[in-house]
């Protein structure tokens, strides 16, 4: 079977390598403190106050914001290129609901649900239906909502609850928000503009959510028997040519890491996330005057798309640049939504898959001198979260972070459901923002990067993929039991832990020649990334952390749980979305 055969061949790969290693020279890593005392806030706060518009996707707002990056990169001396992509994205209008005893409620319909007619969509409401969470972490209904209009209430993961009322039948879904103040979302499953295979996944069912407040109305009303309702969503749907800035600052060898956040916004989000923005753009800045002194480049990315077209521009240049990213891409971050007043500016928070995540962790206490906040309490670090353009991890490119954790739960600007009170509103504005938060947020995220970039052999470890998936086989053989055994390819996953676990603690050998250093480097990048390769993707029949798509696509936007395509053969299709 595939799986094994993944397993036994990672188990070869890094025996062979280990056994290769001839030098012993422990790396040291470079003073990356000294950029930061060359990040501006006031290069900082110049950009905000030039993208401080409308940046919906599509809008003269979001041209006009890329317009001013191709111009700041420009007078930076930094090479970049201004890409135009067609993309299908939505855009949601006006929602409401008539209720015969109490009138118009007003609410929020999301991007890619489905619009009613122009009269409206009549049906009976069905409060409290049956809804249950799979162990794939899917959501379904049951034949009770079929030709109704389930309503439902704290189901964070709409995509996943609208594909839901969709395959039960039901006529549309709403749902009462935790809060009275309702946020902006999208409800497609899709990642990235459809595909003639996905296209059919596109919502055909509506979706509004409404406030805490009118719900409560709402189930009072319904107490006294049951209520059929008027249901009218307004939406958009359509294809743009939408701008995607891209810069390179050049390192020694063509390798690069590539650093992203989204350009659009809803209305001017300042926190989400024009400062991650201008935090990117000032750090292009920095680096370039550093690029002499970098072993592999740093590429920044601006992606558009992302609000109102699921990841669509960072899905189209994953589709685009694929080969390029697949060869040279050695680590991704990604920004979306530092620098919030509230911030904790005396801690710092780290992240990463498995493999990296422990150069995250080490480097953000070396840059800082602090200890970096704990993760959430149950999170799982097999399989990292595909939010916030994630659209490369089926490439097996591995996502690192740090920085200024957001504010916390008990802050005014964090709601009873843990959001951002602020986030996808029209109050998303400069005056959320701490300057000092994004200064400080900057330069240790500037600081990682250059300790990255200029570090001779990269820091990817192999065991903690190995542990991550040797856990994720037993999660996997204690759910099935004895209905499925999975004892054989435990086996091969403990030997490729035992065989990991003594590669990373091999020296690497980068004190010899340039020649010997410029080959340990391909060798620890290599040989991470084809185990990664043959662990995540299982040679590509299936794919990274087990997800739903392919090596060439992206997985869909709802949960998934490790390993659920084990049971299929190869020779999927695989198509983005």
């Amino acid at each position: 079977m595939t799986l094994l055969k993944g397993a036994a061949a990672a188990v070869s790969i890094v025996s062979a390598i280990l056994l290769s290693w001839a030098a012993r020279h422990v790396q040291s890593p470079p003073n990356a403190k000294g950029v930061q005392s060359e990040v501006s806030a006031a290069e900082i706060e110049r950009t905000l106050r030039a993208i401080d518009v409308d940046r919906t996707s599509g809008s003269d707002g979001e041209r006009a914001s890329a317009e001013y990056l191709d111009r700041k990169l420009a007078e930076y001396g930094i090479a970049h290129t201004t890409y135009r992509s067609r993309a299908y994205l939505s855009w949601p209008g006006r929602a409401e609901v008539i209720v015969p005893s109490i009138g118009t409620i007003h609410g929020k319909t999301a991007a890619f649900a489905a619009a009613t007619p122009k009269d409206g969509l009549r049906g009976q409401l069905v409060f409290e239906p049956t809804l249950t969470r799979r162990v794939d972490q899917s959501l379904a209904f049951d034949s009770g909502v079929r030709d109704q209009i389930p309503v439902v209430r704290g189901i964070a993961d709409t995509e996943a609850l609208v594909l839901a009322g969709q395959q039960a039948g039901a006529l549309a879904v709403l749902q009462i928000d935790a809060t009275d103040t309702l946020h902006e979302d999208i409800v497609t499953t899709i990642w990235g503009t459809p595909t003639p295979e996905s296209a059919s996944r596109l919502p055909k069912i509506p979706y509004i959510d409404i406030t805490k407040s009118d719900g409560e109305r709402l189930a009072g009303a319904a107490a006294k028997g049951p209520i059929t309702v008027t249901l009218t969503a307004e939406v958009t749907r359509g294809w743009r040519t939408i701008p995607i800035v891209v810069a390179d600052v050049p390192g020694r060898t063509a390798d690069f890491v590539l650093v992203a956040t989204h350009l659009d916004a809803w209305y001017h989000g300042m926190t989400d996330t024009a400062g991650s923005v201008a935090s990117i753009l000032d750090m292009a800045r920095v680096l370039q005057r550093h690029a002499g002194e970098l072993q592999r480049g740093v590429r920044f990315a601006w992606w558009t798309g992302h609000s109102f077209g699921r990841y669509a521009g960072s899905g189209w240049y994953a589709d685009r640049f694929w080969a390029d990213l697949d060869r040279q891409c050695v680590a991704y971050t990604n920004l979306d939504g530092p620098g919030r007043r509230g911030s904790r500016i005396d801690a710092v928070s780290s992240s990463g898959w498995p493999g990296l995540a422990e150069y995250a962790r080490e480097s953000a206490e070396r840059i800082t001198g602090k200890t970096p906040v704990a993760p959430p309490s149950g999170e799982r670090a097999f399989r990292p979260g595909r939010d916030s353009d994630s659209a490369f991890q089926g490439l097996g490119i591995p996502f690192f972070s740090v920085g200024v954790p957001g504010p916390e739960k008990g802050s005014s600007d964090v709601d009873a459901a843990g959001r951002i009170v602020y986030w996808h509103t029209p109050e998303d504005t400069f005056d959320k923002l701490d300057m000092k938060v994004l200064q400080l947020d900057t330069q240790y995220r500037v600081a990682q990067l250059y300790d990255l970039a200029t570090m001779r052999v990269l820091p990817h470890r192999l065991e903690p993929i190995a542990a991550a998936y040797v856990a994720a086989v037993k999660d996997l053989s204690a759910t099935a039991g004895p209905a499925f055994d999975v004892g054989s390819t435990l086996k091969l996953a403990t030997a490729l832990d035992d065989v990991a676990s003594r590669f990373d603690r091999a020296a690497k050998p980068v004190t010899a020649t340039a020649r010997n250093i410029f080959v340990a480097d391909v060798m620890s990048f290599s040989v991470s990334y084809r185990v990664i390769t043959m662990i995540h993707r299982q040679e590509s029949c299936f794919p990274h952390f087990g997800g739903d798509a392919s090596f060439f696509a992206g997985d869909k936007t709802v949960p998934v749980i490790p390993r659920p395509g084990l049971g299929r053969g190869c020779g999927g299709k695989g198509n983005r979305g």
